[in-house]
């Protein structure tokens, strides 16, 4: 690393933990030419992600969709592969001095014992290790040795030693055939100038052992939800086995038991930890999904799915044969010492006490700050909250108490992936636009790879490089035999066997090998996957070869995996198959891709609190902006804001922002406009803006942010709108904000058309608005009497605290179930409220004065506009994006991305960030100034072409287009993604694929028939 700490000022960004968040602002910066240093306390960085084998809605992995490009690869491997990135793995933050531009941050490299460049990660060392440890990946489940090597997806691969139990025997340094163990080796520090700090470290899950009652750590069959997880996970202990530890044996009956380690004051945990309800349904799903006759209790307080989609999810978990949830938390467990099942004790809707047997119960456990976290706080000079986690303003989210020092992810509050993605989105954007002022707009970038060699007219000298995929290719197939085999082909000048080609070791030899060697044509057989296909095509170009000269050859799926109990047959097809290979990559020409510019300028439709705070990052970033609003003011939903949660003036904020926004000289404002077409593609879009007068204004843009927000529904229930004591909670709101009184008597009612079928969805804001309002009320006159009705209450994350502050001060809640809701009736001196209260069974009458609805969030009218801009609307009429968990901000079409109410319902620092986080895509898209194909596009022989169009309705990325009256369809190629679709569908074989063409194909058939 570098030393730069006599620089006067730094382009650089260091972010302290390398897990969902720092990854995604780690890759978002770096592909907008900053460089970037990526340190983590962790031996090898990914975080708490690579326990997950699945996450919901969709119940799949998804984590490589979060890279700023299309989906290539796993974050991890990219951010090693980012020529702008340094990773500082198994590394501490000591200090951090100076101020925003110019931080002089010291590190601790703690010792691992093991050299990352020499470590060959083929484990020799912990197959002779004698001494075991528990295996904290696994949750204790498994044990490991005190030599490990970090989980699967994590970077560097390299082993590490654990000291705390090591014995210092040796046999570990005796066995390693590189010398790559030293039980000797010490700590370094080093300085580092950078201009900003992003602090994203995660979190812990909380220690169920402090929650004594629950016989965590003392009953072998309480597992945490953690363990639990990895039960679930193919990669797991088990493999995907649901097992009781005690005995091995299949449970039947399963416990889950919520909120352990939150909404728990007695413990210091009083917020709630926003992501347990919906992770562990997941896992209720996952688990059925294994095991469908496994009956599952659930014991819940509320259960809080306010994210997009997450009250759908739920339901239909709710609903699976076998599945119970109960409104209910247990007191105690007890074990039964014979059998080791479980006895819950707990008390009952009623109150009546009860106990009831289970096989297995799982702790659905919160999220806690990390360890060290207040020596992290100290060392970068920043506040923490009263738990531990840091402190930010409302307004200002991503701002930590000290200037130039960021924050996001878990770290500034528990939160689950797709708000952890927005966060260092918006973050990687505050850390870009402090940087960016500091250089004058002047990114600078890395040098690239190093130009092409000119091999056209050179002979072939092809090197084949044999994957054994850690064993698994290796353990059916004879490499050696492929290898001699191959070492007499034509053109073949070298054959080397190499443990795992696609990680950064193997990349690295292969590298190594072509410059060596002088070799122009690759060869590499292993697997087939394409999610490498960027890593292998970085390494090319870094040796000077045009990926085009890259042939794999598919040894594990069409040989290991399909004759595993063959190894004669799979060791002679993979001899065929490298032969077919080596005759393919012979007859390769280097073909340059596609290259087109992009337009630096972003079009922006909203001007509400989303469109106005994206189309300022962007500017502040350097990009010019358009801004189109509808109406005739900018501001939207946040003109009728009177107050925040934390007691934050809105008029002031707005007042800040509209006067940035006519200050700011780079950002354009069109009021009362629409955008009435768009055509072009990423990068080159070209839209025609109308007028109020009548006039078009026509634009050229490189990309386009969605912000065109949402309303408050206007109920159709209670009497609204024909009783003036009915108003809804914005209504009261003003009221209050105003210094209205209320009459002594007060009832709300949540869930006012939300959550019903002809809206089910969560509108989010609701529960925290009504008690925001009813503490209001208390503040002005705590004679007032507050009744609060309720389905579940989602006051999540440290909102929990107004929930318990409103119950302490006399706000009564009670609650009702969907088929009994509230009836409203009313006479000239009060309203009568009654429902049927589901603990008591009875009903209850409430008289007052005023009745308070909190009705949910619409999305604004965006039918048209979906449709000029060819993207989708949801069933409830918001904007769809492309990938709820990880590309939360984008659409399917590229260089189109969405942010604020138009994405779902959302507070307005929620909206601030998703909105920064949408400007950080954009401007690390357009940052790359050009935009370049795919290797294996199409094209057209207008020879052969008859203009049947049967390409056009084929091609699903829009990328084959036939104008009216033309003679033969053409090829967008920076929209196309080479799948061959249209080769297939093409009737007189007009379109072929770039390097698949004719000659290759019968050479590669004479090379399996000779």
């Amino acid at each position: 690393m570098t030393d730069n700490s006599n620089s006067q000022r730094s382009e650089a960004v260091l972010i302290v933990g390398a897990g969902i968040s720092g990854m995604q602002s780690a890759l978002l910066l770096a592909e907008a030419g900053h460089k970037v240093y990526l340190l983590d306390s962790a031996p090898g960085i990914g975080g708490s992600m690579h326990l997950l084998d699945r996450t919901f809605p969709t119940d799949s992995c998804g984590l490589c969709l979060m890279l700023p490009g299309r989906a290539a690869y796993c974050p991890t491997i990219e951010c090693d592969l980012q020529r702008n990135i340094e990773l500082l793995p198994y590394a501490e933050l000591l200090d951090v001095e100076g101020e925003p531009g110019n931080f002089t941050v010291t590190v601790r490299h703690k010792p691992r014992y093991v050299d990352v460049d020499r470590c060959t990660n083929c484990g020799l060392c912990a197959r002779v290790c004698p001494v075991e440890r528990p295996d904290q990946y696994e949750g204790n489940l498994d044990r490991g040795k005190a030599i490990y090597s970090p989980p699967a997806r994590a970077i560097p691969t390299a082993y590490v030693v654990d000291m705390d139990y090591c014995t210092h025997c040796g046999k570990c340094v005796a066995v390693c055939p590189t010398e790559a163990i030293d039980l000797e080796m010490s700590e370094r520090r080093s300085q580092i100038n950078v201009g900003a700090v992003i602090l994203s470290p995660g979190f812990e899950s909380f220690d169920a052992r402090l929650k004594g009652e629950y016989g965590f750590g003392r009953y072998d069959n309480v597992l945490t939800s953690i363990q639990f997880e990895r039960m679930l996970s193919l990669s797991g202990s088990t493999g995907a086995t649901i097992v009781r530890p005690s005995d091995g044996r299949t449970p039947k009956n399963i416990a889950f038991i919520y909120c352990v380690g939150s909404r728990d004051e007695s413990i210091g945990r009083g917020y709630c930890s926003s992501v347990c309800c919906m992770y562990a349904a997941k896992q209720v799903q996952v688990a059925k999904r294994l095991q469908p006759d496994l009956a599952v209790t659930a014991f819940f307080m509320d259960i809080r799915a306010y994210g997009k989609n997450s009250d759908q999810y739920f339901d239909k978990v709710e609903a699976l044969s076998g599945v119970t949830y109960r409104r209910c938390m247990v007191s105690a467990i007890h074990q039964y010492q014979q059998t080791r099942n479980l006895q819950l004790s707990y008390v009952t809707a009623d109150g009546s006490l009860r106990e009831e047997d289970f096989d297995m119960v799982v702790l659905v456990v919160g999220l806690t700050p990390p360890l060290g976290l207040q020596q992290l706080g100290e060392a970068s000079g920043i506040q923490l909250n009263r738990y531990g986690f840091c402190a930010t303003d409302f307004f200002t989210p991503s701002e930590s108490s000290r200037p130039g020092i960021l924050v996001s992810g878990a770290f500034r509050e528990p939160k689950d992936i797709p708000d952890t993605v927005v966060e260092a989105s918006a973050v990687a954007a505050s850390a870009a636009r402090l940087v960016e002022r500091v250089a004058n707009n002047e990114p600078r970038f890395r040098p690239g790879p190093p130009e092409e060699r000119n091999v056209s007219g050179a002979w072939p000298r092809v090197g084949v490089f044999l994957c054994n995929c850690r064993g698994e290719v290796g353990g059916v197939v004879d490499l050696e035999a492929v290898a001699n085999q191959a070492q007499g082909l034509q053109d073949v000048a070298l054959v080397q066997i190499l443990d795992n080609a696609c990680l950064p070791a193997g990349l690295s030899q292969i590298g190594q090998a072509i410059t060596a060697q002088e070799l122009n044509r690759v060869v590499v057989a292993g697997c087939a996957s394409r999610l490498y296909e960027t890593a292998f095509a970085e390494m090319m170009r870094a040796a000077g070869l045009n990926p085009g000269l890259l042939e794999r050859v598919n040894l594990r799926g069409e040989c290991a995996r399909v004759h595993q109990n063959d190894r004669n047959a799979a060791t002679a097809k993979a001899q065929e198959l490298v032969g077919m290979g080596v005759a393919n990559v012979r007859l390769k020409q280097p073909h340059q891709p596609a290259i087109q510019s992009l337009a630096q300028r972003v079009l922006v439709i909203g001007g509400g609190l989303a469109g106005m705070t994206a189309a300022l990052s962007l500017a502040e970033m350097g990009y010019p902006v358009d801004l189109v609003e509808r109406s005739g003011e900018l501001g939207g939903q946040l003109r009728e804001l009177r107050y925040t949660p934390a007691g934050d003036d809105p008029a002031e904020f707005l007042h800040s922002l509209l006067e940035r926004v006519e200050n700011c000289a780079r950002l354009h404002v069109y009021r009362e406009a629409q955008v009435q077409e768009v055509s072009g593609w990423v990068g080159q879009y070209q839209t025609l803006i109308a007028l109020s007068n009548g006039g078009q204004v026509p634009l050229e843009h490189g990309a386009i942010i969605v912000a065109t927000g949402g309303h408050e529904v206007e109920p159709t229930e209670y009497l609204y709108g024909q009783d003036p004591r009915v108003i809804t909670q914005r209504e009261l709101e003003k009221r209050l904000a105003e210094g209205g009184r209320v009459p002594s008597n007060v009832v709300m009612i949540q869930c006012v058309g939300s959550r019903e079928p002809q809206r089910p969805y969560c509108s989010r804001i609701c529960c925290t608005k009504a008690v925001v309002n009813a503490l209001k009320i208390k503040e002005q006159n705590p004679e007032v009497n507050v009744f609060v009705l309720y389905r579940e209450m989602r006051t999540y994350g440290f909102r929990e605290d107004y929930y318990r502050e409103a119950r302490e001060r006399g706000v009564i809640f009670l609650r009702y179930e969907l088929p009994d809701k509230p009836q409203v009736s009313a006479d000239k001196e009060e309203l009568t409220i009654r429902l049927r209260d589901p603990i008591m069974g009875e009903q209850v009458v409430i008289r007052a004065g005023m009745l308070v609805l909190s009705t949910g969030i619409d999305p604004n009218d965006n039918r048209e506009l979906a449709e000029v801009l060819d993207v989708p609307l949801d069933e409830n009429g918001f904007f769809q994006e492309e990938y709820p968990k990880m590309r939360p901000l984008d659409f399917t079409r590229r260089g189109i991305f969405l942010c604020g109410l138009a994405h779902s319902p959302r507070f307005a620092d929620e909206t601030i960030l998703q909105a920064q986080g949408a400007a950080m895509r954009a401007a690390s898209l357009l940052a790359q100034k050009q935009l370049q194909a795919p290797p294996f596009t199409v094209q057209v022989n207008p020879r052969l072409c008859s203009a049947c169009g049967q390409c056009v309705e084929t091609c699903p990325y829009n990328a084959c287009v036939l104008e009216p009256g033309a003679a033969y369809a053409e090829v967008i190629e920076v929209l196309c993604q080479g799948c061959g679709a249209c080769v297939a569908a093409c009737p007189n074989k007009a379109i072929q694929q770039k390097g698949l063409k004719v000659p290759q194909m019968y050479g590669m058939l004479d090379a399996v028939t000779q």
